[in-house]
């Protein structure tokens, strides 16, 4: 992996931390203070808050960045000496010279799921109920963004087009140190995993009995060379195996790998690159980027109750799939090799998936595949 991406070209990733050295070297700073010191360095919630909106990352956007980031108008002058001003222009006259780089800053500004805040510093449960449980100190937060898997379109290679690979993060998470990564994996919400199997088309009333998470339980995730498979139930695959024996009698110079359990493995025990993309398959072929994105020592501003973690931070609201005729409501229906519709697949929400697929009698107009759609938009 490390062949392929190249980190050291790449600013934005660190070099290799080890989770738990990184506690401890925290721990062991913080306890050299004397007791007064101490007691000063702890901050309550409102000074936190006060210290967020004075010095936070909102205070360095300027009212017009958002315009200056995918704008090649934007004048600057010749004798600015500020670097980030220098860097500004060399990217403008880059984007004036080459229009594919100019498309991919501005597909970048547009489909980038930014978070919009964290809910790290707030407390929803009382200390007094039952559902709560301190977090046992002393212990460390990781920030994990989970990617929404890359469309693949063969009109890229019908074409013989550059293909500009379009990320978005689909959800983001706040790990503790203690926690196992199948607690990670429970979290994660996909629209794979609440897929409903089966041709629905003659039995269009029947209630869903099943999704394919309930079928195919099989997941890894793949971190620093090493394969953590999820093995929790008796029907579930080692998928690692046969892209660890493909790797073995290759002569790609790829590997070699580890095996471990995520089920027995913790996030304090990783060796992780913030910023480095490392992946979580599941459903055979569904794989998603993750990236650990922050590492921070857990303070007392931050969420108390164990019980709350993975801890979910809010992101923009995803984009719905409507249907194809209203335009109106949100699609429930896929519909396949329908002679009478103008494109394959076609989404319909529920009432113009049977005024238009289905007679008086119930009965199919045609012949056709119909699959329950679960939209993106319905999940966290």
């Amino acid at each position: 992996m490390e062949a392929v991406h190249k980190t050291d070209t790449r600013s934005w990733i660190t070099s290799k931390i080890n989770v738990k050295q990184f506690r401890e070297d925290w721990d062991g700073s913080l306890s050299t203070f004397p007791i007064s010191t101490k007691k000063e360095f702890k901050m309550t919630t409102t000074e936190y808050a006060e210290l967020e909106k004075e010095c936070g990352l909102a205070t360095m956007k300027c009212p017009a960045q958002d315009y200056i980031e995918i704008s090649k108008e934007f004048s600057i002058p010749e004798d600015v000496s500020l670097e980030t001003l220098k860097l500004q222009k060399e990217d403008i006259e880059r984007r004036q010279k080459d229009s594919k780089y100019e498309a991919l800053v501005y597909c970048h500004s547009k489909n980038y799921n930014y978070p919009t805040h964290h809910h790290a510093g707030i407390e929803t449960v009382n200390p007094d109920d039952a559902a709560y449980v301190k977090v046992q100190e002393p212990e460390v937060l990781l920030w994990v963004q989970v990617f929404r898997p890359e469309k693949r379109s063969t009109t890229y290679y019908k074409y013989n087009q550059a293909r500009m690979p379009n990320f978005a993060i689909d959800q983001e998470f706040i790990v503790l140190g203690c926690q196992y990564l199948t607690e990670l994996r429970d979290k994660i919400d996909c629209v794979s995993d609440k897929a409903i199997p089966g041709d629905y088309s003659d039995y269009p009333d029947l209630p869903p009995e099943t999704t394919c998470k309930d079928l195919y339980k099989s997941g890894f995730f793949y971190i620093d060379g090493t394969f953590y498979n999820d093995m929790r139930h008796a029907d579930c695959r080692d998928y690692s195996e046969p892209i660890i024996s493909w790797a073995a009698s290759s002569n790609r110079g790829i590997g070699p790998f580890r095996k471990a359990l995520m089920e027995k493995s913790k996030f304090i025990d990783l060796d992780l690159q913030l910023g480095y993309p490392y992946v979580y398959v599941h459903q055979g072929d569904c794989e998603h980027l993750i990236v650990f994105s922050d590492l921070q020592y857990y303070t007392h501003h931050h969420c108390s109750n164990r019980l709350q973690y993975p801890l979910h931070v809010s992101l923009k609201p995803k984009r719905r799939v409507l249907c194809m005729i209203c335009r109106i409501h949100t699609a429930e229906w896929i519909v396949f090799d329908n002679k009478r519709l103008p494109e394959n697949p076609f989404y319909f929400c529920k009432t113009c998936f049977f005024s238009f697929n289905y007679d008086e009698n119930n009965q199919k107009i045609g012949n056709f595949r119909a699959y329950h759609h679960i939209d993106r938009s319905n999940i966290l």
